[in-house]
């Protein structure tokens, strides 16, 4: 299903299981030009990130688009916590590569450096496609203020709309592991801005019957995402978590990237993120009262509902060859 205008692309990514399937939906649209992957250490370390990242390129025979390394700790701690329980020991479901990209093919210039030079150099243009922790644009944001002001758009797979995480009772994986930054992109982004959130993300998920008849397909990219979904990401999703439904959340952020008539219903406002609480760090909070009086950042449209079926029809193109 091909998209209608040309996007001119950047990835800020932590591959991840999740973010090797959105890389290959983008690349798997013909209304993608995908300028780069910028790199941050999240759902794996930086080291194993970046070598996913290569991985996914090499198989879908786009080693032409350049990867650049970017910070592999969150703005105030030494680490990022992984997300290994989910993704497997090296975030793609700890399938063995038998031939592992070498890390002299990443860029020498820092994906921070890299994504102001890009916006820069086609001003209004391009869209930022934000699905790890926000760590490298608060970065961007503090070395050049008007960073966001030259994008086109961003679109953010993180934090929650009710309360609910995936890392704590109360925050979404991304946002919780680095709440900091994820507050600096929120208070002071000057482009439209998106977020999709993880309870977003679990409404709008596929049946389990459609995944087992797409995750079948015999194509080189299906044995692919069938080797690297069937382990940890699987037996947690279907066995621990006992989702309902099939969902990708960074997935589903790129589809909405591509097709945005996909939002059914969407809510546009302030956006608070919790940075103090005990239990409730890291939680994205919708302030539609301000009771508090405290100062609001820019309005943001939060997704809520979408079309699953454009959503369906995506994923399918993924594994076209």
């Amino acid at each position: 299903m091909s998209g209608g205008e040309q996007i001119e692309m950047i990835i800020d990514c932590d591959p991840g299981v999740d973010d090797a399937v959105a890389i290959m939906m983008a690349l798997s649209q013909p209304s993608v030009n995908l300028l780069g992957l910028t790199c941050v250490g999240g759902n794996t370390p930086i080291d194993n990130v970046l070598r996913n990242a290569l991985r996914v390129l090499r198989l879908c025979e786009r080693t032409d688009v350049p990867v650049f390394r970017g910070s592999g700790s969150s703005l105030l701690h030494d680490s990022i916590k992984d997300a290994h329980h989910v993704h497997g020991s090296d975030g793609l479901g700890g399938v063995p590569d038998p031939d592992p990209p070498s890390l002299d093919l990443i860029q020498s210039e820092h994906a921070v450096h890299a994504m102001i030079r890009m916006t820069k150099e086609k001003p209004g243009q391009v869209t930022m496609v934000a699905i790890g922790p926000l760590t490298n644009l608060a970065l961007a944001i503090r070395l050049d203020p008007g960073f966001t002001g030259t994008l086109k758009k961003l679109v953010i797979m993180g934090g929650n709309t009710e309360g609910s995480g995936s890392m704590t009772d109360a925050a979404e994986f991304n946002f919780f592991s680095d709440p900091e930054a994820a507050h600096i992109v929120l208070q002071d982004v000057k482009c439209p801005t998106i977020v999709v959130g993880w309870e977003t993300c679990l409404k709008n998920g596929l049946s389990w019957e459609w995944f087992d008849k797409w995750s079948a397909t015999p194509t080189p990219k299906g044995k692919f995402i069938n080797a690297i979904l069937a382990g940890h990401f699987m037996k947690y999703e279907r066995g621990k978590a006992k989702r309902p439904l099939f969902k990708v959340c960074d997935a589903l952020a790129m589809a909405i990237v591509i097709h945005p008539e996909m939002v059914l219903e969407s809510v546009t406002c302030p956006v608070m993120i919790e940075l103090g609480g005990r239990v409730t760090r890291g939680q994205m909070v919708q302030r539609m009262k301000n009771t508090e009086g405290l100062p609001l950042g820019p309005e943001v449209e939060v997704v809520m509902w979408c079309n699953t079926e454009i959503f369906r029809e995506m994923f399918e193109d993924i594994l076209k060859d």
